[in-house]
């Protein structure tokens, strides 16, 4: 395995829990419009790349012909795992691996997805490109990612933040250069669609484990973006509680 591939690992077999837990992880509404957004249909069978714990497989496992999820942390292949046990799904299944070292065959499903994942990669091209081996002519393929900020100061800002939120954080992609690699491929794109929502500060940080010096500099990092009159623009106070602004960008395409 590569050093990214050894950080997100580590980090996500700590925080495994946390990340399954959240509020936006469990969010029924996002799955839902997530799974209509891709046009998932009865007769589908889907692969998630970096399924995590499995709540989006887990959700479609009852409406698809069939599930198979693949992600590198351990602790999120056993949380997936015992929910599907105990939702007594039969037609799911998860591999323990990177994703770009999957042992699938070709043109295995008619959807493959990967979902607010792609911040944590490196080799983008390598992987786009496995999620497109396993995918069968005239199949879909999606993305679904939270994007980069516009103005480059502000997402300088933010990429910092992220870093300190979840170690394994490597890069907030833009929606043109995950487009970019559809083209590349020459992949019909199908529709895209980009959406801001404003997270919950608190249960950001929660949803992932940070050390002492990073909670700090977290700390020191926002009252600083406070005191900014462009970044922040980007946080709102509703009834005593924070909120920031984040772009989330969907993409999906057809082989």
């Amino acid at each position: 395995m590569s050093e990214i591939h050894e950080i997100v690992k580590r980090q996500f077999d700590k925080q495994a829990l946390n990340f399954s837990n959240w509020s936006v992880t469990k969010n029924i509404e996002y799955q839902k419009a997530y799974f209509d957004f891709c046009d998932i249909s009865a007769q589908d069978n889907l692969l998630d790349f970096a399924c995590g714990s499995g709540e989006f497989a887990i959700f479609a496992a009852p409406r698809v012909k069939s599930v198979k999820g693949v992600d590198i942390s351990k602790g999120m292949i056993e949380i997936a795992q015992k929910q599907a046990v105990k939702n007594n799904l039969k037609n799911i299944s998860f591999l323990c691996n990177p994703v770009e070292q999957n042992s699938f065959k070709d043109g295995l499903s008619s959807i493959v997805i990967c979902r607010s994942a792609f911040h944590h990669f490196s080799d983008y091209n390598k992987i786009f490109d496995e999620m497109i081996r396993c995918c069968q002519q005239g199949g879909r393929i999606s993305v679904q990612d939270i994007a980069a900020y516009q103005n480059e100061r502000i997402d300088n800002f933010f990429e910092e933040f992220e870093k300190l939120v979840d170690v394994s954080h490597h890069k907030t992609l833009t929606k043109e250069f995950v487009a970019s690699l559809y083209e590349k491929s020459k992949l019909k794109i199908k529709r895209q669609f980009e959406i801001e929502i404003e997270l919950n500060f608190q249960e950001y940080l929660s949803h992932a484990k940070q050390s002492k010096e990073s909670e700090k500099k977290i700390s020191d990092l926002i009252e600083m973006g406070f005191k900014d009159p462009e970044i922040s623009k980007f946080f709102i106070l509703k009834k005593g509680v924070l909120f920031f602004k984040r772009n989330v960008f969907l993409i999906l395409g057809e082989k």
